[in-house]
């Protein structure tokens, strides 16, 4: 089988390789063999190219966060999956032809949920859920501020808040993607800048603002809490930036604010397997109704590993690079 790996840290394309591996086969009745047949390229993997992020020893050689797949084979032990079945896995090793995985380790999804929404199920969608529900008690008419707005998960979170009359500030670095923002549901679309909380008291009208969303990292960070009010949570949940973030420790004190990290990885391997699976559920529904739709922007095939993971770097929020193993 096919597997992308790589041995030093540096700028993806320049170190990724597509190696062929020996085909993993079935040892335990309660294994089940997946083959992959599209993967997205995410941020978190382009950092993980580069260093900033850390693999998953648990993992073994992780690479890749999202893959899905129909089932091949199945263990004698196996009754809730079928050969057939299409599935999207929860591990982060997944950018390989074939995968052997229990039946903890993946999500079956409904027939009616297509090959591309499926790739790029698990990550944005479900960060953005929980990150929107978890860290606040949020009701409809509260506002909730984000950077990165026009990422992947950015987008995920304006149509889910919108979904609960949750009013979003969305925070981007050009101002020409404020309408297709406004389209999907943003309230308002706001430049980064020196003068945010500002801007941001304005649009309000001053009116308490208890969550904001980071992805950026940086001086970034740091202008997003200046808009939080007493006693608000910022979470961050990626660096795309690069860079430590730089907060104003009297924000800290005398705002009482609650700094938060999110990591998907460590959610799935610490919550309880109903509620992963309701999660999934829940966003499958969102899916099926179209107040949900993950968005693929451009498509490579596995041979074209190395274009694809440089289109991924150049067009990083502009919507998702999804690799193939089917026949160019």
């Amino acid at each position: 089988m096919r597997q992308i790996k790589f041995h030093t840290t540096d700028r993806p394309a320049d170190v990724a390789e597509c190696i062929d591996v020996p085909d993993p086969v079935l040892t335990s009745d309660d294994q089940l063999l997946v083959r992959v047949d599209a993967f997205p390229i995410n941020p978190a993997d382009l950092l993980l190219f580069r260093g900033i992020y850390p693999r998953n020893p648990a993992n073994g050689d992780a690479l890749g966060n999202e893959a899905t797949g129909i089932v091949e084979a199945v263990g004698a032990a196996v009754r809730g999956i079928a050969p057939g079945d299409r599935v999207i896995s929860l591990r982060t090793n997944n950018w390989r032809e074939l995968l052997l995985l229990r039946e903890h380790e993946l999500i079956r999804l409904s027939p009616d949920i297509g090959r591309e929404t499926a790739a790029v199920l698990k990550v944005n969608p479900a960060t953005a859920s929980l990150l929107l529900e978890t860290y606040a008690a949020l009701s409809p008419g509260d506002w909730v501020i984000q950077n990165a707005a026009n990422s992947a998960v950015g987008r995920t979170l304006i149509a889910l808040a919108a979904a609960k009359g949750i009013r979003t500030l969305n925070v981007v670095r050009r101002q020409e993607l404020a309408d297709e923002l406004r389209a999907l549901g943003g309230d308002h679309v706001l430049l980064d800048g020196d003068d945010l909380a500002g801007h941001v008291t304005a649009l309000t009208g001053g009116s308490e603002i208890r969550l904001a969303v980071d992805a950026v990292g940086g001086a970034s960070t740091g202008r997003l809490a200046g808009c939080l009010s007493t006693g608000g949570t910022l979470v961050t949940y990626g660096a795309m930036s690069g860079e430590p973030m730089r907060i104003d420790p009297a924000r800290l004190v005398f705002g009482d604010l609650r700094l938060r990290g999110f990591w998907l990885t460590r959610y799935l391997a610490e919550t309880p397997r109903a509620d992963i699976v309701a999660l999934y559920q829940r966003l499958s529904t969102l899916v099926r109704t179209g107040a949900l739709a993950p968005g693929v922007s451009s498509r490579f095939h596995i041979s074209d590993i190395k274009a694809a993971l440089a289109h991924a770097e150049e067009t990083m929020g502009q919507g998702k690079t999804l690799v193939s193993f089917d026949q160019p």
